[in-house]
């Protein structure tokens, strides 16, 4: 059977991934400029008063950008560890991680300009 809950572990693994947040924060300059990104979108959504279900969806899509970019971060981290020299399937592997955040911050960015231009023409 498995392990009983326990409150200990389950904060201990709350500490690792805010380790790793401000790892990323610290050493990872996509990742702050996520952030930035994230911070002014949701400053916008307080200054617009978007509704309840916008905010959902900005949520979502700062946590797909944010997540992405983790992931990213910790598959270059990887193949760099695993193959510190110059090679093209690890360079092939490091674009294909990064197209994916590409694409998820693409899709943020043309849900951020739906949610938030007819707004910024209201006020023209």
């Amino acid at each position: 059977m498995g392990h009983p809950f326990s409150l200990k572990k389950l904060l201990r693994s709350v500490g690792y991934a805010v380790s790793g947040l401000k790892t990323a924060f610290r050493s990872e300059q996509n990742f702050r400029i996520h952030a930035v990104a994230a911070l002014t979108v949701v400053l916008l959504a307080f200054i617009f008063r978007v509704t309840v279900y916008e905010w959902g969806i900005i949520i979502l899509c700062i946590s797909a950008v944010t997540g992405a970019e983790l992931i990213n971060t910790a598959i270059e981290k990887i193949c760099n560890l695993v193959h510190p020299q110059t090679d093209a399937r690890v360079k092939q592997i490091k674009d294909i991680s990064a197209a994916a955040v590409l694409l998820v911050a693409a899709g943020a960015l043309i849900v951020g300009l739906l949610i938030f231009i007819p707004r910024v023409i209201n006020l023209i």
